[in-house]
């Protein structure tokens, strides 16, 4: 737990990594702003006894008014520091910083990672975590910072007035801080961290309903759906309730013991008044000091609990995107493919209990043009799974070119093998960015041969805006076989040595999809290319076909004896 711990407020000062200069400035600025602020108060107090001095004439008013106004300028002056410094300027340099530090963070994590966890939830964490910073910083200088100096002022000021009251002050104050702030760290702070995380589920939820409203209404289920919205939200109400009901009980106990000691406090100090014991100005600035003193420390341990309300919330995310169990290898060696040939070499996997693949064997000689055919459930998407490290298997190996994926890092296979699923998803932007994504430094003239041996370019050049036009959404304004041609671009465009097709050209029109796979031959005659598919006629173009039937392979050969063995095999509706 202290390593966690350790490891977690790293976490969050490296989040200041841009602006640790500004963020001193910012505090200093605050706290020479307050201490400015105790000053006037000296000089408010000596105006105040400043008519019975023996020597006393009005000039002195004014020298001691002008001073006042110079002190109060640079009270502004200090705090309009701070606050411009916190408000524009780190908030400039810091919010970029982390959302790109979280987000590259993302490329280290594993398949299960998001397969586990909503989309919406993830994306929610990486907001809320520039929220909670921008929050954080407000309640260090505002609250925290400012508060404490405030306190120490009043406290000053008490000290050089009465000792005695000084001390019960500080015996007073110092009490309420130091017991509210463990209460509220051992009852109040838990309930809110279980609040938090039914909040992160509750938005993972309501945003994953929201990407797939359409389906939630032609199933009738919107209703039932909002049930359970309901729910998780009543479920986080419950533990915030518990939470704001321990804080009440609190702050009831402490207002009735400061009423109490200020109480005997106030006839002390009218006594010593009445026995010329203590002056005029110096009984105005006791009221004032334990006035603002009870201010002071009910705002100071508010903004210690909404700090560790923000603490929380930020290890709450920080669990979730830096969670140690859900990331990729961190190994260094970057696996380098020459020929694209691929040998699973007595593979047993399985995801829970059941094995999907028990000692599986499968050789892929380089530059040959392999289909996998078989029925829902057979192993065929779990292969790719595990040639690109998605998952690893529980015994044997896979090797491509001889060299063992488990011993090279996972990015560097993603860049040595092309993977094209069956369902396309498109990032909500122009057709250009969502094909360029695939070769990030690729030049225009690239993009566009990309386009046209996907057959995509004429379709572009109708368009209106062309290559700029917005797909929308995952690709909502495109068709399938449209969305399916831009990820056939980028495997043109990325020309790797291995290429993966799933079932890439199933929502394209016969014509379509015979020109593309025409071009698949003409272009990547020298790639090695694994083709999963349904349907045989896909296939019969491959070198060689392997049929898979529960994790075994069952059958294996050309086209030509495959397809016509196979041919009244519905392998899309087959029962396994």
């Amino acid at each position: 737990m202290m390593k966690k711990n350790k490891n977690f407020f790293k976490f969050v000062v490296s989040l200041y990594n841009p602006v640790k200069l500004l963020t001193i400035i910012m505090i200093l600025s605050m706290i020479l702003s307050q201490a400015f602020d105790l000053l006037k108060q000296y000089i408010i107090k000596d105006i105040i006894d400043l008519p019975k001095a023996l020597t006393f004439q009005i000039n002195d008013l004014y020298k001691i008014g002008a001073i006042l106004i110079l002190v109060i300028l640079l009270v502004l002056i200090f705090r309009y520091i701070s606050n411009i410094i916190r408000t524009i300027t780190i908030v400039k340099k810091q919010t970029p910083y982390i959302s790109e530090k979280l987000f590259n963070n993302l490329n280290r994590k594993n398949y299960a990672f998001f397969a586990d966890n909503f989309s919406g939830k993830i994306a929610s964490t990486i907001n809320q975590v520039n929220t909670e910073i921008i929050d954080l910083n407000a309640r260090i200088t505002v609250g925290f910072v400012s508060l404490l100096t405030s306190m120490i002022s009043s406290l000053i000021i008490l000290f050089t007035i009465n000792i005695p009251i000084f001390l019960v002050a500080l015996i007073l104050f110092g009490g309420i801080i130091v017991t509210r702030s463990i209460y509220f760290t051992k009852k109040y702070l838990p309930l809110l961290k279980n609040s938090q995380k039914c909040n992160l589920e509750y938005n993972g939820i309501l945003n994953d309903a929201i990407l797939n409203f359409t389906s939630l209404k032609v199933y009738s289920a919107v209703e039932s759906f909002s049930k359970t919205l309901k729910e998780k939200k009543e479920e986080e109400n419950q533990f915030r309730n518990a939470a704001s009901k321990k804080e009440f009980t609190y702050g009831a106990v402490a207002n009735v013991v400061y009423l109490v000691v200020f109480a005997l406090l106030l006839i002390y100090a009218i006594n010593l008044y009445a026995n010329n014991l203590m002056s005029l100005g110096n009984f105005v600035f006791f009221l004032n000091a334990m006035i603002s003193l009870k201010s002071s420390s009910t705002d100071f341990t508010w903004s210690y609990i909404k700090i560790g309300e923000i603490l929380v919330r930020l290890k709450n995310s920080y669990e979730l995107l830096y969670d140690e169990g859900n990331y990729n290898d961190e190994l260094k060696n970057e696996l380098v493919v020459n020929k694209g040939q691929i040998n699973f070499s007595n593979v047993s996997f399985k995801y829970s209990k059941n094995y999907v693949f028990q000692d599986f064997n499968l050789e892929i000689k380089d530059q040959e043009k392999v289909g996998i055919i078989g029925v829902s459930g057979s192993g065929k998407t779990t292969l790719v799974n595990l040639l690109f490290k998605f998952y690893s298997p529980q015994n044997g190996k896979i090797l491509i070119d001889g060299q063992d994926i488990n011993d090279y890092s996972a990015e560097s296979i993603y860049k040595n093998l092309t993977y094209v699923p069956q369902e396309t998803i498109l990032l909500h932007s122009t057709i250009y960015e969502n094909i360029k994504i695939a070769k990030p430094d690729a030049n225009y003239e690239e993009i566009i041969n990309a386009a046209k041996k996907a057959e995509l370019h004429d379709f572009i050049e109708s368009l209106d805006n062309k290559y700029d036009t917005i797909v929308g959404e995952r690709g909502i304004k495109l068709s399938g076989g449209q969305r399916q041609r831009i990820a056939l671009a980028r495997i043109f465009l990325k020309n790797s040595k291995i290429v993966i097709f799933d079932e890439a050209t199933s929502s394209l029109d016969n014509n379509t999809e015979f020109k593309i796979q025409q071009n698949i031959h003409k272009y990547f005659g020298k790639q090695t290319i694994i083709c999963i598919a349904h349907r045989l006629t896909t296939l019969k173009d491959m070198d060689y076909i392997v049929v898979i039937e529960n994790g075994s392979i069952i059958d294996v050969g050309t086209p030509k004896v495959i397809v016509p063995k196979y041919e009244k095999v519905d392998f899309m509706n087959a029962k396994d």
